[in-house]
Parts: C-alpha cells; structure tokens; sequence
C-alpha cells in the first residue's frame, strides 16, 4: 500500500512531532538553515535570501494563502497541510534541518479543533492532565496568588494540583523575609525594597480533575489568561 504524504514525512528522521498549532491554523513546520548575518559571508547570506523569496513565491503559487515564512537563527515554513513538504524537500531539501507536525491525522484534529490542547509524551509532572495560569503585573496585582493558593489549600485534594514556585514567592510571608534579610545586609543597595518577585509573574496551577478546573475557572475567571489540556502521544494512538 501507498504511503500518504505525511505518512512518508513521519518516517523521515528528521520528522519530530509538533505540540501546537502556529499562528492559529498551521500544524506543520518545515525549518530551514539560516545564515547569522555577523558570522556568515555576504554571498551565503545573499544565497539564502534568494533561496527565501524562491521558497515564498513557490508558496505563493501552489499553497494560496494557507502558509507563513519567518526568518529568525532559522528559516521557517508555516503549513496548515503537509501536500507541499515533498516539492520543498525536492528542491530545496539540503537546507531542511527539522519537520515538525502531527503525530497523526487523529492528532491534528485535535489540535485545530481546539488550541488549548498541548501534545506531550507524558502528564505534567506525570500525573496533571491540566494547567491553568494567571499572569499578573506588579505587587497589587500578584496579591491575587496568596487568595488562589489559600484556596486550592482549602478547598482541593493535596494530591490532585500542584503549584508553581510564583505562589511561594509572592505569599505574604516569604515577602516578610525578603524584606527582613534586606534590611540587615550591610550592602550598599540594602535601602531599595527587594522581593524577590519580577514584575511580570505567572502562577501555574496543575490539576489532575476537569471538575477542579472548571471550581476554579467560576471562581477566579477574570484573572486566568491560559488553560491548557495535556493529550498524551499514546492516547493518539
């Protein structure tokens, strides 16, 4: 029997599988070398634009609109189908460092049917099939977390989530013996109020329940900004 196109893409060495989607609707990713523009002669730089507007044009022609290019340390190929990865690899094939897409046809489905769902080998901490995470900015804001970690404490199974180390930072206590510490020292910045805490901080909240995500999501929806659902590459299967 015929192997389809991403059948053969998948068999290929350099076929890793994706755990997204990009920009909302491509599921496969063809990367490219790129020359670094400090490192690199002129005429491989110049060899490699070129080789990226040929690359663009061809896309133009045969894909519509259905693909995006990013130059960044590597050339990459957006694609929401895997038809036009054989021309790529015909023509420009000694350039092709990775191919990144679904595992299998089951698998982008998922994936475009819905993108909080991340791919991973395996549970979160090999236990927590979701993440639900809240970035917040500066102090005021980060008060919050002291509130969802009582919570959690209070009302959740300490087996069934896990915090991340932000809810530990930026609790009342460990900020008290920030303070206390640095107000001791003897260095030079001792004056400035040191917590230890960024700016921009994100805590995480991993959970193993549905029913605990949707317990939190009534209670704390204005300040979740993601959650995410892991499916398991043998669940694929």
């Amino acid at each position: 029997m015929t192997k389809s196109i991403s059948e053969q893409i998948r068999s290929r060495s350099d076929f890793h599988y994706g755990t997204k989607v990009y920009y909302k609707k491509h599921s496969w990713r063809v990367c490219l070398f790129q020359p670094h523009w400090r490192q690199d002669s002129a005429s491989l730089l110049k060899d490699c634009w070129y080789r990226n507007k040929q690359i663009e044009s061809f896309l133009d022609l045969n894909e519509g609109a259905s693909w995006k290019t990013r130059a960044d340390t590597s050339f990459f190929i957006y694609l929401s189908r895997p038809d036009r990865i054989p021309d790529i690899l015909d023509r420009w094939g000694e350039d092709v460092l990775e191919i990144m897409g679904p595992v299998s046809d089951k698998h982008q489905d998922i994936l475009l049917n819905d993108l909080t769902v991340v791919t991973r080998k395996k549970l979160w901490y090999n236990k927590f099939r979701y993440k639900i995470s809240c970035t917040r900015y500066g102090q005021a804001e980060q008060e919050i977390f002291e509130d969802i970690s009582d919570f959690c404490t209070d009302t959740l199974n300490s087996d069934d989530y896990k915090l991340n180390d932000t809810f530990r930072i930026t609790s009342k206590s460990y900020q008290k013996k920030m303070q206390s510490l640095w107000a001791g020292s003897k260095a030079p910045w001792r004056r400035f109020n040191f917590s230890g805490v960024p700016y921009t901080a994100t805590g995480t909240v991993y959970l193993r329940n549905h029913d605990d995500v949707v317990t939190l999501h009534l209670m704390y929806k204005q300040y979740i900004t993601t959650t995410h659902k892991v499916i398991t590459l043998d669940e694929l299967e």
